[in-house]
Parts: C-alpha cells; sequence; structure tokens
C-alpha cells in the first residue's frame, strides 16, 4: 500500500505502512515489536484494517511481563496494545464483541496524554469510522451482472463499509 498525501485542506497525512527514514523519530530504525507514538510524525495519521484480536498476550513492559489485549493489523506495520480508551472506542464504533472488529478500519493519531505522572505522546484510535475511497463503477458493474437474488446478496455482502 501507498502512503497518501495529505490535502491543502489541513488534514493529516494518511499512511499505511510504518516509514523510516532521516526525517523520523530515531525509534523508526529499531525493531519494534508494537506500534507506537514515534511511529508518526506531526500530522501524519494511520489507516489499519484489524486483522485480529489477541485478548491475553504476554508482554514485556518496564514492570515485567504482563497479559495485555493486542491488535494485530492486515497493514505491513507492527502490532499494537489495546488499552482501555482505545478499547472503548472500537467499543463506540463496532461493538463490544472484539470478533465484531475482524476486517473494521480504525484510523490511529499520536496525542500528548498525562500518564505515569508526566505528559507524554500515545496513540489513539479517532472516535468515526475512516472514510474510504470506493470504485462505485466497479460495484455498481457487478450488482448489474447478478442473474438471482442470493447472487446479489453475496456481491452486498462484500461492498466496504
Amino acid at each position: 500500500m501507498t502512503t497518501e498525501q495529505s490535502n491543502e485542506k489541513n488534514e493529516p497525512k494518511i499512511l499505511t505502512k510504518k516509514e523510516k527514514g532521516t526525517n523520523r523519530h530515531w525509534k523508526n530504525f529499531l525493531d519494534k515489536d508494537y506500534l507506537g507514538s514515534h511511529n508518526l510524525e506531526k500530522g501524519e495519521e494511520m489507516l489499519l484494517t484489524i486483522e485480529r484480536f489477541a485478548g491475553e498476550e504476554e508482554v514485556t513492559t518496564a514492570d515485567g511481563k504482563k497479559q495485555k489485549q493486542v491488535l494485530y493489523f492486515e497493514e505491513d506495520v507492527p502490532k499494537m496494545i489495546l488499552n482501555i480508551t482505545n478499547g472503548n472506542v472500537l467499543t463506540q464504533l463496532y461493538g463490544s464483541h472484539p470478533e465484531q472488529w475482524i476486517g473494521k478500519q480504525i484510523q490511529v493519531y499520536a496525542t500528548p496524554v498525562k500518564a505515569f505522572g508526566k505528559v507524554q505522546d500515545a496513540l489513539r484510535i479517532r472516535d468515526f469510522v475512516p472514510k474510504i475511497k470506493v470504485d462505485v463503477a466497479g460495484y455498481t458493474a457487478k450488482l448489474a451482472a447478478a442473474k438471482s437474488l442470493e447472487e446479489l446478496k453475496t456481491i452486498w455482502s462484500k461492498f466496504p463499509v
């Protein structure tokens, strides 16, 4: 997938993969296991598709090993630890059962938050369903070619939401 440039309306630059380069945070050069705020520069956000959810994954933190909830993505990015705030946003968007999240898209951004006694950047999931560009003509042609109600239902069920 490619990276889209931000437009003139001061909208964020949307990324669909982890970027490395000379003008990136130094942590992007490490082989990090988890997505972090360092993966996004100012004005960038990530559009990601949830591939799977792990409800109890052992994660090594500064405090030792802990069980965490983790999201995996279809895009070429590291997995993301799901905190309560982001879990609540996913519940608002797609329902409280993680199996409802599979195949759904989220838009992730970095923002300053007060945590652990200091202000630091953290990843947050936008509280809206991302807008996606769809080739309407392609779907219209498929619908027009349907020869039965069952075929029409099958085509309709594969439309992006």
